[in-house]
């Protein structure tokens, strides 16, 4: 395994990249030279493009081109921001971010926020302060990093802080759960987790992993995402209630030189790409995050995300009762009834 964009090893598994942008690139990281990276690789898109209309937030079709159909156009995106040095952050409170270590903002450089998923639309300017934590397993550096921004996020700016999903049933709740992974450059993938591991590419960094398949029509299908380089530091989320829930940090890939070759995915190869897994250092984070906290999720019956699974969530799922297809089904048997509302009950408080 490694960083995208540096390299890393892990027991069996043959050397892969992290991204990271830099001149010399470490096999395993998901770095790149900057400025020049490559875009987040899709099933079906990689060279020709040909899903931009369905999977780039900034799609603008050409004239005669497809038509916009962003498949991320029902979420909010604006507090995933790119620093003046190419590095990816993700906001979980007024001032601080989540980004990786191993290619991260530096102090004085300025992070950028788009309001809406309109290229021409409002953009908002924020500078990283001098303030930075790294994270740590059992004594080892990890991966996943926090920074701050000088001053807090305006209101009036509209830009999102998201929460993080922390499920209380541990790491197996959330293998098998469907995922966004956001890249470059402003590019939407899919995917679904995989597993949750022990990474020892950059010390030891508890790592959720996710597959590509390459054949279309498996996987999450057209879309189904693999990092490569210029993607490092950017999120995943997962849905809860219609919206999005922080699980996960760009870390590392198989990748092994810059470029990623179908013929490396599943079943072929290892084809997988990994995650810091954000929840496993939530107390690290609230625990250097002065004055502030992360919001943390703990059941996918919190639809309104406000920490606690209460009234307003059993009034959300019963004016959705009988609805199909609705990220309310909690079980995920296709319509919301007693058994979504049964998950909820226990989930209670």
């Amino acid at each position: 395994m490694s960083p995208i964009g540096h390299a890393e090893t892990m027991n069996s598994m043959r050397p892969i990249r992290i991204m990271r942008p830099i001149h010399i690139v470490r096999i395993g990281f998901l770095a790149v030279a900057a400025p020049a990276v490559a875009d987040m690789f899709l099933q079906g898109v990689n060279g020709d493009h040909a899903m931009s209309a369905t999977h780039d937030r900034f799609y603008t079709a050409p004239a005669g081109g497809a038509e916009r159909a962003f498949i991320g156009e029902g979420y909010d995106w604006s507090g995933v921001g790119r620093s003046s040095n190419g590095a990816w952050i993700t906001m979980i409170s007024p001032s601080y971010f989540v980004s990786a270590n191993h290619y991260h903002p530096g102090a004085g450089d300025t992070i950028t926020f788009h309001e809406n998923n309109n290229p021409a639309g409002a953009t908002h300017a924020y500078t990283v302060a001098s303030f930075g934590y790294d994270t740590n397993y059992a004594g080892q550096s990890s991966d996943l990093w926090l920074g701050k921004l000088t001053v807090p996020l305006s209101r009036k700016h509209h830009i999102a802080i998201y929460p993080v999903l922390a499920l209380a049933a541990g790491d197996a709740a959330y293998v098998g759960m469907f995922m966004f992974a956001y890249g470059a450059p402003d590019r939407v993938g899919t995917n679904t987790i995989g597993a949750i591991v022990d990474d020892f590419e950059i010390g030891r960094t508890r790592t959720m992993r996710y597959w590509f398949d390459a054949a279309e029509g498996t996987g999450t299908g057209a879309g189904d995402c693999h990092l490569i380089g210029g993607d490092s530091g950017g999120p995943s989320f997962a849905i809860v209630g219609g919206k999005l829930a922080l699980v996960g940090v760009h870390f590392t890939t198989n990748d092994t030189n810059g470029v990623f070759d179908p013929e490396d995915s599943w079943p072929f190869g290892f084809g997988w790409s990994g995650d810091s897994f954000v929840p496993f250092y939530l107390d690290q984070l609230s625990a250097n995050m002065a004055g502030e906290h992360a919001i943390t999720v703990h059941s996918r019956a919190d639809f309104n995300l406000d920490g606690r699974v209460d009234s307003q969530d059993l009034s959300t799922l019963l004016n959705a009762w009988g609805g199909k297809g609705s990220p309310l089904d909690l079980n995920g048997d296709g319509v919301v009834n007693s058994a979504d509302l049964a998950i909820l009950l226990d989930a209670w408080g």
